[in-house]
């Protein structure tokens, strides 16, 4: 990134297929966020025999590292395309293993372009389900000896979850004559997969389940190959039911036993999906029946087309309330369901001098009242509705109708250092009376709520609650290090065991240095950190199968806050003498005229 100038548009970094910093592709204006580029092979289609060329050519190594994006699939494909293809006649060893490895993208016919290039024993013992491993590497050829050389970076279970990985690989393809053509005689333990080629081959599926304390959907990641990315595949998930973590604090609508019927699930032309599932209880209540349908549909959404559900039962008609005539839920009907759905408040908030205000288009501060009261940080609702205006020390919270009376009450928390809504309720980072650390919850009403954070195994250095108010970002500081990770809070405000999440930026270099982290949608968080090149902000997935370079950071910022929305395009740090720099979709960092003691995007 060039350096920011005053509210002035700054470049980012151009696209990079490898390097340290991460490819940026433009962000649509789709909810769910299309990062495609049909357009620009359509309208130059030179680009796409390019990229083949690159990824067969000779013993160039193959592009293993890139872009960790979001891109939504539709059923013509997902983007730039790697199409796998058969061997040719006369191949050398380094193009046979390149053409495997770029065919294990696409299971058709339990890989059958990719066990072609394998030789007969081969063919027959690989087990491509064995497992899948992400890795960042390239080939070597050392005297016919073609070998696999990286790291990996991650492996996906049966139920296509990812799980960071970091240890080293290598692999000797052993290559063998056969009928006069190269084929490869030792084949990987299941199937490896570049960084580059499992972002633009893998579809990414937010797989909902419902909140054990109400009635609204939480979304696991899983991953599919673009080719799968079916009503059946995301249909398969559901069934499999929420991963162990997310059990924690979510459970399956969907009753145990209940399985895809005979029927199985398709989507038409006009988006309509229809499930048809048998084991379905008769006597399931409305509000049961309302649940399934909602995490159904809202799971189905993963297809960027569909826009509704039918159900049927053992292949009879099942009713869900809220259906049209046509027996179909609509997916316009469901958004209170989801609490991105209540995001509608944009303006990027904040104090300056003990005064709220907002940023004007222009970067400049717009002061929203004051009533001369102490003021050190606000935090503003999803909706834009209720607005809290904080007193760090003694911990006085004024909370309320953002254009109406605020009303007067004490946290119970002293020193304050974080404030946030989620799930409707004011969430508060200090220390109690003694000087202990100290998580609460205020609700409009006054009402505090104390979370026992005990048993995390450090010092909570900053805290970022999802919109649901149940997945909850953490870096603590563990041995003089600070780690980021996550937990759970259940509906008995318990927290799951702390999870570690190790993740690596594209440069390979394990991201350290934790100042400070925000959501920036439901499955994804903006956190300041440091790889090897440097400061900067990155964007990380709940599960490390994405982390996105969207900086770099000039000097050393102290805060960072994000609009969380499906698309998770706005975010903005704070340094400490207070200057503003802001993201945004267009790929742009802006600086800010006025600076600010605090700032805050709703939510």
């Amino acid at each position: 990134m060039g350096t920011p100038r005053p509210w002035g548009t700054v470049p980012a970094d151009p696209a990079e297929t490898t390097g340290d910093r991460a490819e940026q592709l433009p962000v649509a204006h789709h909810p769910r966020r299309h990062h495609c580029a049909e357009g620009v092979v359509m309208r130059h289609p030179g680009l796409l025999v390019g990229l083949l060329v690159v990824l067969l050519s000779g013993c160039t190594p193959l592009p293993t590292s890139g872009p960790v994006v979001e891109v939504s699939v539709n059923t013509q494909g997902r983007g730039v395309q790697i199409a796998p293809e058969p061997p040719a006649e006369g191949m050398t060893p380094v193009r046979v293993v390149e053409g495997f490895l770029q065919a294990m993208s696409d299971p058709t016919g339990n890989y059958a372009v990719a066990r072609q290039y394998l030789a007969a024993p081969a063919a027959t013992t690989w087990d491509p389900g064995a497992r899948t491993v992400i890795y960042d590497g390239g080939l070597t050829e050392t005297d016919g000896v073609v070998t696999l050389q990286g790291r990996e970076r991650g492996l996906l279970d049966h139920d296509g979850r990812f799980r960071v990985l970091s240890g080293e690989l290598g692999h000797d393809f052993e290559l063998v004559e056969e009928d006069g053509e190269w084929r490869i005689g030792a084949a990987p333990e299941g199937v490896l997969l570049s960084g580059y080629i499992f972002n633009r081959s893998y579809a990414m599926v937010r797989s909902y389940f419902m909140l054990r304390g109400g009635q609204a959907v939480i979304a696991d990641v899983v991953h599919t190959p673009a080719v799968d990315l079916t009503p059946e595949r995301v249909l398969r998930a559901q069934l499999a039911g929420p991963s162990p973590e997310l059990a924690h604090a979510a459970r399956n609508a969907i009753p145990h036993g209940v399985a895809l019927g005979p029927g199985g699930a398709a989507v038409d032309s006009e988006g309509i999906v229809s499930v048809d599932l048998i084991g379905l209880p008769d006597n399931l209540p409305d509000e049961a029946r309302r649940a399934l349908g909602a995490q159904l549909l809202w799971s189905l959404a993963s297809i960027p087309r569909v826009t509704g559900l039918r159900v049927n039962a053992d292949g009879v008609p099942w009713a869900i309330p809220g259906q049209n005539a046509d027996r179909v839920l609509e997916l316009t009907s469901q958004q209170g369901y989801r609490s991105l759905s209540r995001a509608t408040a944009v303006d990027l908030y904040g104090v300056r001098d003990s005064r709220l205000g907002r940023l004007s288009p222009e970067g400049n501060f717009i002061p929203m009242g004051g009533d001369g009261e102490p003021l050190d940080m606000a935090a503003i609702s999803l909706d834009g509705a209720t607005i809290a205006q904080v007193a760090a020390e003694p911990g006085q919270v004024r909370i309320g109708p953002a254009a109406g009376a605020l009303t007067s009450f004490d946290s119970t928390v002293r020193q304050v250092r974080s404030a946030q809504f989620a799930a409707g309720l004011l969430w508060l980072l200090g220390t109690d009376e003694t000087g202990d650390q100290r998580l609460v919850t205020l609700s409009p009403q006054g009402e505090v709520g104390v979370i026992d954070t005990s048993t995390l195994p450090g010092g909570i250095v900053d805290i970022a609650v999802d919109p649901t108010g149940t997945r909850i970002g953490v870096l603590l500081e563990v041995e003089g290090q600070v780690q980021f990770g996550l937990v759970m809070m259940d509906d008995a405000r318990q927290l799951s065991p702390w999870r570690a999440l190790t993740v690596a930026a594209d440069s390979g270099e394990v991201l350290s240095g934790f100042t400070a982290l925000d959501w920036t949608s439901e499955i994804d968080l903006a956190v300041i950190a440091r790889d090897g090149a440097g400061g900067s902000v990155f964007l990380v997935r709940i599960d490390g199968s994405r982390v996105q370079d969207i900086g770099p950071v000039i000097g050393e910022p102290v805060q960072v806050t994000a609009l969380p929305r499906p698309s998770g395009d706005s975010v903005a740090i704070r340094h400490p003498d207070g200057q503003v720099v802001v993201y945004s979709a267009h790929r742009t960092w802006q600086t800010a005229t006025a600076h600010f003691d605090w700032i805050s995007y709703p939510g």
